[in-house]
């Protein structure tokens, strides 16, 4: 009996050890992965095109939150202390990242680092303000408009920002980076004739959002953005904006109303039932971190904005 219950014993602790060796196994192999933390989810997404196999992706933001007011999690700043590099969207949208850097430690994270990126950088951007800011301004950035990520071409310009930074910090996978970003590159040129003509009918047409999210999709594509449910960006709309928005709409004939998923439908049901429209809810974000998915928001996108067009 004593034999019988050593071996089985034995045997326990060999499965154990096995259990043991291929969780640390695991674990090495995912340490070997360059890990990534980006501020948004599209970012996090074309890091991905990017890296492909050789990252480990993590976003800040989820794609059901408003990335001006990002409420942070202790966890956040975990993940970015271990960060081999870091994706910031610029242009003042994240601020909520600077004490989430502050608080890592990590200084190679932060502006001037090795592992900071920009996504931002080389993107012309528009909807500089002319007028001083203040805190009535809302969310007026002093830099231009920072949605520059639902552009397809200006992914293209966040996306070699990306693959310089893990250039940077992973010379091991060069030849790796430089096919994601090369492979991202083509697949938004291919696509981009497409897209195009999906919505060359609809070029000088008029659409009102809720915040200005899409104006630099729409300026790619022609099409003019007439209003906003906001009466300034971040200022939640009033009886009064909406009246004078309604006015507008009227006179020059705009009919579209094209709103972004994260926003409240009370006042953008009311404008297109005044218009004798529909609302047509687009994406706000990416629906997932794989590969694929920042083509596919682009495709909803396009179809949305069609849609809302057509109405």
């Amino acid at each position: 009996m004593q034999l019988f219950i050593t071996r089985r014993a034995v045997l326990r602790g060999l499965a154990s050890g096995a259990a043991v060796l291929a969780l640390s196994f695991n674990v090495r192999a995912a340490q070997a992965k360059t890990s990534v933390v980006a501020a948004i989810p599209e970012l996090a997404a074309i890091a991905k095109e990017v890296g492909g196999d050789a990252v480990d992706v993590y976003t800040i933001a989820k794609s059901n939150q408003d990335y001006h007011t990002i409420e942070t999690r202790p966890s956040d700043v975990a993940r970015l202390s271990h960060a081999q590099l870091v994706v910031r969207i610029g242009l003042g949208l994240d601020p909520w990242m600077i004490a989430l850097s502050n608080a890592a430690g990590n200084t190679a994270i932060k502006p001037g680092g090795s592992a900071y990126v920009d996504a931002s950088s080389g993107i012309p951007t528009i909807e500089m303000p002319n007028e001083q800011i203040s805190g009535s301004s809302g969310d007026v950035h002093p830099e231009g408009n920072p949605h520059y990520y639902y552009d397809p071409v200006y992914a293209i310009f966040a996306a070699r920002n990306i693959a310089k930074g893990l250039l940077r910090v992973d010379a091991a996978h060069a030849a790796m980076y430089r096919a994601g970003y090369a492979r991202f590159n083509q697949d938004m040129r291919r696509r981009l004739p497409g897209w195009q003509s999906t919505l060359a009918p609809y070029r000088g047409k008029k659409v009102v959002t809720y915040h200005r999210n899409y104006n630099y999709f729409l300026r790619r594509f022609g099409i003019v953005q007439a209003g906003t449910m906001e009466p300034r960006p971040g200022i939640p709309p009033s009886a009064r904006h909406i009246d004078a928005l309604l006015a507008t709409m009227k006179a020059n004939g705009t009919r579209g109303v094209l709103i972004e998923g994260i926003y409240p439908l009370k006042y953008p049901n009311l404008v297109a039932k005044s218009v004798g429209s529909r609302v047509v809810v687009g994406p706000y974000s990416v629906s997932s971190l794989n590969q694929g998915a920042y083509a596919a928001m682009i495709d909803r996108l396009v179809d949305a904005a069609k849609q809302a067009l057509s109405s």
